[in-house]
């Protein structure tokens, strides 16, 4: 039986009513619940105490909670609303009944490699989106790849990423399972990280094996710093997407756009990802009808309140439209909470025609605020030569966002730095502007040797050398080849623009890899002649 903080029946703002708890993590409680208001299940996660006590966290948590609950994509489990009760801050989230990825797992389910991909496909897509949206996972892993009711893929706890930080110690083997050579080295996690990670998850998925399995937390990480990821040709194209994935210097990994598109083309065609799986009975018909409560926002906690001490506060709902990002609303004035209550309200009509004049006041100009309609301005800063990650932090204080509107080679700039923005550094933008930049893919045109030591190497290793090398690489089986030299299924050889073999190709180019058939041997009968006799 797993601890939690709060018991089933436990309401929150008088409008979720927990069922059942479902999962203790590093950062929040995990819990099913009924939302009063629409009669529907939720997830209703609550910031762990030991977080929730260092206020850079709690602040985060929010900022995240309201941008997630702007974001629409169909693998990317929804955010409805997130709030505070008595110390305690929560969010409410899309309820996915249909398990996660680590049961499949667990329960020793293998994909085959053109399921795997459909999978990892709508996966690095929602990666490509969350990306775009300026905010890295941070800790993907199969446990936050969950499915609905129909069987189709979620990636979830988007506004969690990032919120453990420094105060959180990575020591045991499943913790780091999933981590990236960068953050292997103490780096912060990248978007390349969550491609990688990604990477790991659906190696094992098509496998059943997990990579760079060491005997300790330290030795998993070491494994993996450099070498490549172990090669399984009977994967086809998928080893080949896997091992560009994988490769150990982010700065040449897929991005998770580039990830999308590699594993579309192991799969013959769009149909989204389906887990053949009955799913659980819903307990949502156990709960009678209530009256409809509502929820309108954060509000910051008093000195006195504390977890044990449950006072409903007013939660904030998640906007109606993807469009807008809405930031956290302004705390309404404390001669709100001086106000007496009323105790027969039939008999106060006066005041509370006021009082709800005073919230639509409050919220909706806290709201109107928010999106720059009452002229809240700010400076935008310079994000050029920045990283996307950097840049996203940077702006995040004032409100704005940033967004990837194109990738372009540059010799000057460093792959993946930006390189261009605007609106340009120090114009006046509002607050809840997105900044749009252009990201460096590294230079082009420049010559790259191709080491001979890759004929004789499998498809999947001699490719992630080769993404070392910033190339690209495939192995059609029409460009299969008879080699007496070397043993079926390795590489014999490659082609680019043509030529077979070139010593050195330009940075950035695509190579074909020849694979050995092996030495096939031909018996010819000896020709044999028929006189007719004379």
């Amino acid at each position: 039986m797993m601890p939690s903080s709060f018991a089933p029946g436990h309401e929150f703002v008088d409008r979720y009513r927990l069922i059942e708890l479902i999962g203790v993590g590093h950062t929040v409680e995990a819990y099913r619940a009924q939302d009063l208001t629409l009669q529907r299940e939720v997830v209703l996660k609550v910031l762990n105490a030991s977080l929730a006590a260092h206020e850079e966290v709690r602040r985060a948590f929010r900022e995240h909670i309201i941008q997630a609950a702007t974001f629409r994509h169909p693998h990317v489990a929804q955010v409805y609303d997130g709030g505070q009760q008595a110390g305690s801050i929560f969010m409410v989230g899309e309820y996915l009944s249909g398990g996660s990825l680590e049961d499949l797992l667990r329960a020793g389910q293998v994909l085959s490699a053109e399921e795997t991909a459909r999978l990892g496909r709508d996966v690095a897509s929602a990666l490509a989106y969350i990306h775009e949206q300026g905010l890295i996972h941070g800790e993907l892993s199969p446990n936050k790849i969950l499915f609905d009711s129909s069987g189709h893929v979620r990636v979830s706890d988007v506004a969690l990423a990032g919120l453990a930080g420094p105060h959180r110690h990575f020591t045991t083997r499943d913790d780091v399972r999933y981590f990236s050579p960068e953050q292997a080295r103490g780096d912060i996690a990248s978007a390349s990280s969550d491609v990688y990670a990604l990477g790991l998850i659906l190696f094992e998925t098509a496998t059943g094996a997990t990579p760079f399995e060491g005997a300790s937390a330290e030795q998993m990480l070491r494994e993996r710093l450099h070498g490549p990821l172990p090669s399984r040709p009977e994967l086809g194209g998928l080893d080949i997407v896997l091992a560009q994935a994988t490769v150990p210097d982010a700065l040449v990994r897929l991005t998770a756009e580039e990830m999308t598109t590699r594993l579309s083309s192991v799969v013959p065609d769009e149909a989204p990802f389906v887990k053949h799986e009955a799913p659980g009975p819903s307990l949502l018909g156990s709960f009678a009808p209530v009256e409809p409560r509502h929820s309108v926002g954060f509000r910051p906690p008093t000195p006195n309140q504390i977890v044990s001490a449950p006072r409903s506060s007013p939660t904030f709902a998640a906007p109606p439209s993807a469009r807008h990002a809405v930031a956290p609303r302004r705390a309404a004035p404390s001669g709100i909470d001086d106000l007496a209550p009323v105790k027969d309200g039939r008999r106060r009509p006066a005041f509370l025609v006021a009082a709800a004049l005073l919230i639509v006041l409050v919220v909706g100009g806290g709201l109107v605020w928010k999106l720059g309609y009452l002229g809240s301005q700010h400076t935008a800063p310079s994000v050029t030569g920045l990283t996307l990650s950097e840049a996203s932090s940077l702006v995040k204080n004032d409100g704005l966002k940033i967004s990837v509107t194109a990738r372009v080679s540059s010799s000057t700039v460093k792959a993946g730095n930006i390189i261009s923005q605007s609106p340009a550094a120090g114009a006046n933008v509002a607050g809840g502007s997105t900044l749009s930049v252009t990201l460096s893919k590294g230079p082009a045109g420049v010559p790259v040797s191709i080491p001979a030591s890759i004929i004789g190497q499998s498809c999947a290793a001699a490719t992630s050398v080769l993404a070392a090398l910033h190339l690209t690489a495939t192995c059609p089986s029409s460009s299969n080849v008879v080699s007496a030299t070397v043993a079926p299924g390795l590489v014999a050889g490659w082609i680019s623009g043509g030529t077979k073999n070139p010593g050195a190709v330009a940075r950035g180019s695509s190579l074909i890899l020849e694979v050995s058939l092996g030495a096939t041997t031909t018996t010819t009968a000896p020709a044999t002649t028929t006189t007719a006799p004379a």
